[in-house]
C-alpha cells in the first residue's frame, strides 16, 4: 500500500509541474506577443525611437523567457524565435523593412509554442 500511495503522490507531482511549467509558457508567450505587437505598432506609427526601445524591451524578456524555458521546452522549439529576436532591435535600430515581417513572424511562432505547450489531458499524461 505504501508504494502504491509513493506512486501516486509521484504522479500527482509530475502532473501538477507540467500543468504549472504549460500555464507559465502559455503566459510568457502572450507577453512576448504583446511586446511583438507593440512594436510593431509604433514601428508602423512612425515612432522609430520608442520602437527601438521596445524591441530592446522585447529581446531582454526573450533572453529572460529563454533560460527557463530552455529547461521546459525542447530547444529546437525555441531556436526560431532566438534567430527572430536577435535581429528585431537591430532591423528597428537602422530602420530596415524586414521588421514587421519578422515581428508577424514572431508572432506567429509564438502562437505555435504556446499552443504546443497548453495543458491538455493528452499532453500532460
Amino acid at each position: 500500500m505504501t508504494r502504491l500511495k509513493i506512486s501516486a503522490a509521484i504522479l500527482s507531482l509530475l502532473i501538477a509541474a507540467s500543468i504549472v511549467s504549460g500555464v507559465w509558457v502559455n503566459v510568457s508567450c502572450g507577453r512576448l506577443i504583446s511586446a511583438a505587437d507593440e512594436v510593431a505598432e509604433l514601428y508602423d506609427g512612425g515612432s522609430r525611437a520608442e520602437a527601438v526601445e521596445s524591441a530592446r524591451a522585447l529581446e531582454q524578456e526573450w533572453e529572460s523567457f529563454r533560460r527557463t524555458a530552455a529547461v521546459l521546452v525542447k530547444s529546437d522549439r525555441l531556436s526560431e524565435v532566438d534567430r527572430i529576436c536577435t535581429r528585431i532591435s537591430y532591423y528597428a535600430e537602422n530602420e530596415r523593412d524586414e521588421l514587421v515581417p519578422e515581428l508577424i513572424e514572431l508572432h506567429h511562432i509564438l502562437e505555435q509554442l504556446r499552443d504546443g505547450e497548453t495543458p491538455m489531458i493528452t499532453t500532460v499524461l
